[in-house]
C-alpha cells in the first residue's frame, strides 16, 4: 500500500487517550493533539503505552495480517506489528500533526509503502476490512462508544482488540475518580481533553452480538486490555 493520507469532512498520541470526539468536537479535539505534538520535545511517543505492550502480547504473531488501527496517534503500536512481519496496515486518526509524525517514522523505517494514513474520525468515516481492528486507548476518548464500536466492528474479519479504562469492581471505581480528576485538571487549563470509562460489559454484549467471543483479556493497572476473534 502506498503511504497516503486523505481527508474527510471531520479533519482535525499520544501518550495520554484522545477525547470527547462528538461529531461537533472532533476538529478542536484534532487541534488540542496538534498542540501536543507542537509543544513536545522531539522522540517524545516513540516508547509504547503498556497497554499497546499488552495489545502486541495478546494479539499474537501478524504475519500475514492486515491491521486498522483506530486511533493511530504517531503510529508506534503499527510500526511493531509491521516490524513483526504484518502484511499492511492503515492508521486512522483525528489529529493530522500526529498522523505527520507518524508518517515520517514509517519512511524513516523504510515500511512506508505498506502503510495507508488517513485524518478523520473512526466513527464517522468509511472503513475498509482488515484482518485485525485494533483500537488501543481510543473508545474512552467518546463520550457515547456505541457509533465507534458499531463502525469498527464490521471493518474486522478475524480480531478486534482494545484497551479501555476497567469499569469494573475496585478499578472502575478507581478509574472513574481518576477520569474525574484529570478530567477537571483539562477544563482548568481551558484544553478539550476529556476520557471516559464505559461499561466493559456492555462492549462484550455488543462483540458478541456481532459473532466474536473473548479470545484474551488482560489488566494493566486501571486499564482493561482484550482480544475478540470472530468465530
Amino acid at each position: 500500500m502506498n503511504d497516503r493520507l486523505q481527508e474527510t469532512d471531520c479533519d482535525r498520541d499520544a501518550d495520554q487517550c484522545a477525547c470527547d470526539a462528538g461529531p461537533s468536537t472532533a476538529g478542536r479535539i484534532g487541534d488540542h493533539f496538534d498542540a501536543k505534538v507542537e509543544r513536545d520535545r522531539p522522540g517524545a511517543g516513540s516508547s509504547l503505552h503498556k497497554t499497546s505492550l499488552a495489545l502486541l502480547g495478546l494479539m499474537g504473531d501478524p504475519t500475514e495480517r492486515t491491521i486498522l488501527e483506530i486511533g493511530c496517534g504517531r503510529g508506534g503500536l503499527l510500526l511493531e506489528l509491521l516490524r513483526s512481519g504484518a502484511a499492511g496496515a492503515s492508521g486512522l486518526d483525528l489529529s493530522r500533526a500526529s498522523v505527520d509524525q507518524a508518517r515520517s517514522r514509517f519512511a524513516t523505517a523504510g515500511l512506508a509503502d505498506r502503510v495507508t494514513l488517513q485524518v478523520g474520525d473512526g466513527a464517522k468515516v468509511p472503513l475498509e476490512p482488515h484482518d485485525w481492528v485494533v483500537l488501543d486507548r481510543a473508545i474512552c476518548c467518546y463520550p457515547d462508544a456505541d457509533e465507534l464500536v458499531a463502525n469498527s466492528i464490521p471493518a474486522a474479519r478475524r480480531l478486534f482488540a482494545f484497551s479501555v479504562p476497567n469499569s469494573r469492581g475496585w478499578r472502575g471505581v478507581a478509574a472513574r475518580i481518576g477520569r474525574r480528576l484529570d478530567n477537571s485538571w483539562n477544563g482548568l487549563f481551558r484544553r478539550s481533553c476529556k476520557t471516559f470509562v464505559h461499561d466493559l460489559d456492555r462492549l462484550d454484549r455488543t462483540l458478541t452480538a456481532s459473532g466474536f467471543s473473548l479470545r484474551a483479556h488482560e489488566t494493566r493497572g486501571l486499564w482493561y486490555v482484550a482480544v475478540y476473534e470472530r468465530a
